[in-house]
């Protein structure tokens, strides 16, 4: 049996994916035909370094796919990690570069470590976040009923319209679960979603604003404008109330501290830890 080096490129990624689907050292050995050492270590180079490509030169078909398509298809791969073999084809095939079999694209996509994996799940509390919590809990801990009753809270939040309930998968490079794109948060919302902007306390609910654009200073300021200070007026006649926002990083930006500033006759802000 010949060793890892003699191996083409292709017997390389065919020895990542049928390793991939829980196929023995041995089995995977005997189909590709070399030794069980050469399995290991190929699936060994894969998981640590992203690829399985041979140090030496020349060995091997040329690839079908030149450096050029290989970034085509990493773009497309971007747009959507959820697609399956069959939809990248479709979109690759369309292009200008020559048409190229499922075969190649699978071969290609795992030999960019590109593989389907399952998307990582974020953590809805980090231990800071947890120690930061406790720390406002304990220093807030002796508050009257009265006193709760003067705080008016907001906060942004996303809903989905659509649920994918089925087993979701993401094509992503080793290393690089925690991109946004590769979260199950982010994977699971299937039809898109809606932004919604509100506010509440103790005596009333507040208005609820659906966000068309993206969620910066601007127009965060502008809802806060719009619809808080009105709120806030009617429904804390004395003034001087508290309000606590989020903690996304609009909730303190420049302009909106100076808003803020500007109208600290009429309400505190605080921000949360």
């Amino acid at each position: 049996m010949g060793k890892a080096a003699d191996l083409r490129e292709f017997d390389r990624g065919q020895i990542v994916m049928v390793r991939r689907l829980g196929t023995s050292i041995t089995e995977t050995a005997r189909l590709v035909g070399c030794s069980r050492s050469v399995v290991v270590s190929i699936h060994a180079k894969w998981i640590n370094d992203g690829d399985t490509s041979s140090r030496r030169q020349g060995i091997g078909r040329p690839r079908v796919i030149k450096e050029k398509g290989r970034r085509r298809l990493s773009r497309l791969v971007k747009q959507n990690r959820r697609q399956t073999v069959a939809q990248l084809i479709a979109q690759y095939n369309a292009g200008p570069s020559a048409s190229v079999s499922e075969h190649t694209v699978q071969w290609t996509l795992l030999d960019m470590g590109l593989c389907s994996r399952r998307p990582t799940r974020v953590p809805l509390l980090t231990k800071l976040h947890r120690q930061l919590r406790l720390q406002w809990v304990r220093e807030h801990r002796d508050w009257t009923m009265d006193e709760w009753k003067r705080v008016t809270w907001s906060d942004e939040s996303r809903f989905l319209i659509h649920h994918v309930d089925g087993r979701v998968r993401v094509r992503r490079l080793p290393g690089k679960q925690l991109l946004p794109s590769c979260t199950a948060g982010h994977t699971q919302a299937g039809g898109g979603g809606i932004m919604l902007w509100g506010t509440f306390s103790w005596a009333v609910l507040g208005p609820v604003v659906v966000i068309e654009q993206a969620m910066k200073a601007a127009n965060y300021l502008n809802i806060i404008a719009d619809q808080l200070h009105p709120y806030m007026a009617f429904v804390f006649l004395t003034g001087y109330e508290i309000f606590q926002p989020g903690n996304a990083s609009c909730h303190k930006a420049r302009i909106v501290l100076e808003w803020f500033e500007e109208n600290i006759d009429e309400f505190h802000f605080v921000l949360p830890t």
